[in-house]
């Protein structure tokens, strides 16, 4: 649980920006490398998986991902390995450029995109299409991605606690998602309102006294990756210990686990999909 959680904190500071010229035919990439699963995703999604030679750890969608070579993560990437697979552009975060840094050196083209709010994505998107000469597959894209996210106010303006990070058993070291990130882009989309808005930073760790204090009226688990049935029945029950909460008094506590649930890509439809269900759940 805590190294993808890990990969997720790790692109917050993407503020800088790739290539936007669309590539000329004589140099559309044909063996490309990439590391961070939003961009892999983006990349299958685009129809490209085809040209992709290899991917980060923890790429896992689409499955046919399975079946790359697996070239390290953004902590620990396998520089040989990536040489070894000859690519001819390496899609990269902002926080992987020391990596591609080494790689310019040996000849390989390299574009750099942030992956954090849906701005990013839209980025992501029409960049990569472009790069790599398949700019109207980008433009069918973003449309259809465009059309899953389209505003779904839900009524009463809920005050909601995105908590992305925690173990169950356990309400210490509870991280949540702040202003400025995708799940709270996505929360106010829908309506509601982050108890968090105001942090000072994107994913703050808070304490209890945080949470009693700002008194969400629901509260939405989100992990990277599927949990067994105990372990979310656990990731509810823990919060019965603050019996006063709102969302615990109206049991409104909603679990979302799966590999989407934290990457900012292009299946952030089905996120969103997904948490329209859970703050709708048992309203009144």
């Amino acid at each position: 649980m805590r190294k993808p959680l890990l990969l997720l904190l790790a692109v917050l500071p993407a503020l800088l920006c790739g290539c936007r010229e669309e590539a000329p035919p004589s140099q559309t990439p044909q063996r490309i490398v990439v590391l961070a699963p939003s961009l892999s995703e983006t990349l299958f999604a685009l129809d490209l998986g085809d040209r992709v030679v290899g991917v980060g750890d923890y790429s896992r969608w689409p499955p046919e991902a399975a079946d790359k070579p697996r070239l390290g993560g953004l902590f620990d990437p396998n520089l040989e390995r990536i040489v070894a697979l000859k690519p001819d552009l390496a899609v990269l975060l902002p926080g992987e450029r020391e990596l591609g840094s080494k790689l310019e050196r040996l000849g390989v083209a390299t574009l750099y995109i942030p992956s954090e709010t849906l701005a990013d994505v839209k980025r992501a998107i029409t960049e990569i299409s472009r790069r790599c000469g398949v700019p109207e597959r980008g433009e069918r894209l973003l449309a259809e991605w465009r059309a899953g996210l389209a505003p779904q106010t839900m009524p009463g303006s809920p005050r909601v606690l995105l908590s992305v990070g925690r173990r169950a058993g356990s309400l210490t070291d509870v991280l949540v998602a702040g202003p400025g990130t995708f799940l709270d882009e996505l929360l106010r989309r829908l309506g509601g309102v982050n108890v968090f808005a105001d942090a000072p930073t994107l994913y703050p760790q808070i304490g209890l006294e945080e949470v009693v204090a700002r008194a969400p009226d629901i509260i939405l688990e989100l992990r990277s990756e599927p949990v067994a049935p105990e372990v979310a029945a656990t990731l509810v029950r823990d919060w019965r210990q603050l019996p006063d909460l709102p969302a615990v008094r109206n049991g409104r506590i909603e679990v979302i686990a799966d590999y989407y649930a934290l990457i900012p890509g292009p299946r952030l439809p089905q996120l969103y999909k997904e948490m329209r269900v859970a703050l709708t759940r048992g309203a009144r």
